[in-house]
């Protein structure tokens, strides 16, 4: 018969090594237009809009451009354009990128199409 004091030991240690697990801190990924216009202006870069976002305590893991896929824009000077900036965060801050205008990438994604975006080099 297993003695009271050691069960609630082993229970005791169970729990206490399952709380020192490690877990990795959640990151999304975020998204905001580069406000590019054709003929004109490339918009902002990948490094700008990271520094804006880091200049606020946004911690980013990844950065990288991106391209708008299910949006048509006509090919004339003085259009926008479908350019895209793409961070990967920290989920908690999440809320802070979008006071700053960044909206989480899973608002492109719809029932037919898997992303809405594709990765591009960056300009």
């Amino acid at each position: 018969m297993i003695q009271p004091r050691f069960a609630l030991l082993a229970v005791t240690s169970i729990f206490l090594l399952s709380a020192c697990a490690i877990k990795p801190a959640e990151t999304v990924t975020v998204y905001k237009s580069k406000n590019a216009v054709q003929c004109e202006t490339s918009g902002m870069s990948v490094h700008d809009s990271a520094n804006t976002l880091s200049s606020y305590g946004v911690t980013l893991k990844s950065s990288q451009c991106g391209v708008l896929t299910e949006v048509m824009f006509a090919s004339v000077c003085g259009a926008k354009t479908g350019d895209i900036v793409i961070h990967d965060i920290g989920a908690r801050e999440e809320a802070l990128a979008g006071e700053l205008g960044y909206t989480n990438i899973d608002s492109l994604k719809t029932g037919e199409v898997a992303s809405g975006f594709a990765v591009v080099d960056c300009k």
